[in-house]
């Protein structure tokens, strides 16, 4: 039997469980050179329209998020900073979950570190090391812009950061591993992003959307399964926590490796319209019950 079979014999039942997607950005639901999500647009609307919510998980920060949320005209929780919070929008669930605190119009689960901490610790270790690295707290506006190629408005967004540190790394590979070493003896966890390595508390995309999942089988009647979508090696802990997992093409780098899961696409396209394809091979029912417009 062909995997795109036993898929389609998998979810044929799809009222019994509450699926959840969640999604990368860059390369994955935003186009790598462009930005765009225009490929994604139609599957995303079938999705909500079906009743399954797409949870945006990425290394970007709220006000980021908000932003891009606002784009995808999206509603549902959204995941930053690498797993490192969760925001819930107020009245999304029946209650607050207890763990949960407030703050303005969201609920903010955080499993990961507060960036004042993580600044503390790279005080502490400056006085000792010399730094071999800019990182955002330090750089200028400018120097961000220079580094990443973002706009000045995207820099600024990028800098209001609340539970990490993005690092871009200017000393040699064995300084690399020394503050490395040092970080997870002081109780924090690093990842090596495409440009940066960012200094975190110890969560990850996958612990954070483990945690989501059951604060949605709290208030559900049914039960929930992941399905996960990314193209990076960044992505590759929620990959592996998901009943499905999805590797999006990029033009960038070639697909991270993703040993012994046992539903795993990798896409034949590439960015949003991969995605959107992979969406299609999953749930055939949803694109087959929708009338073909004009």
């Amino acid at each position: 039997m062909t995997q795109k079979k036993q898929l389609q014999g998998r979810f044929q039942d799809q009222q019994n469980t509450q699926w959840l997607i969640v999604s990368d950005l860059d390369g994955t639901l935003l186009d790598h050179f462009t930005y765009s999500h225009s490929d994604a647009d139609a599957a995303l609307k079938l999705l909500e329209n079906s009743g399954i919510p797409v949870i945006l998980n990425s290394s970007k920060t709220r006000d980021e998020m908000l932003a891009l949320r606002k784009s995808f005209d999206n509603r549902h929780p959204f995941i930053v900073e690498n797993g490192s919070a969760i925001f819930i929008p107020r009245g999304y669930f029946p209650h607050k979950p207890d763990a949960a605190r407030e703050a303005g119009d969201y609920w903010v689960l955080e499993p990961g570190a507060q960036r004042t901490q993580l600044l503390e610790f790279l005080a502490r270790d400056q006085q000792q090391h010399p730094a071999a690295y800019l990182n955002f707290h330090a750089a200028t506006t400018d120097e961000i812009v220079s580094a990443t190629g973002l706009t000045t408005a995207e820099a600024q967004q990028a800098q209001t950061r609340g539970y990490s540190e993005p690092l871009l790394w200017q000393g040699n590979e064995l300084q690399k591993q020394a503050f490395i070493a040092r970080a997870n003896a002081a109780g924090f966890a690093t990842l090596q992003g495409g440009r940066f390595l960012h200094l975190l508390g110890q969560t990850d995309k996958g612990l954070a959307i483990q945690l989501l999942k059951k604060t949605y089988q709290q208030y559900s009647g049914r039960p929930c399964s992941l399905v996960a979508s990314g193209d990076g090696p960044n992505d590759l802990d929620m990959l592996k926590v998901a009943e499905i997992a999805i590797i999006v093409r990029s033009p960038a780098h070639k697909p991270p490796t993703l040993s012994g899961h046992p539903r795993l696409i990798v896409t034949r396209n590439l960015g949003p319209l991969g995605w959107a394809e992979a969406i299609r091979e999953i749930f055939p029912q949803i694109f087959a019950s929708t009338p073909t417009e004009g």
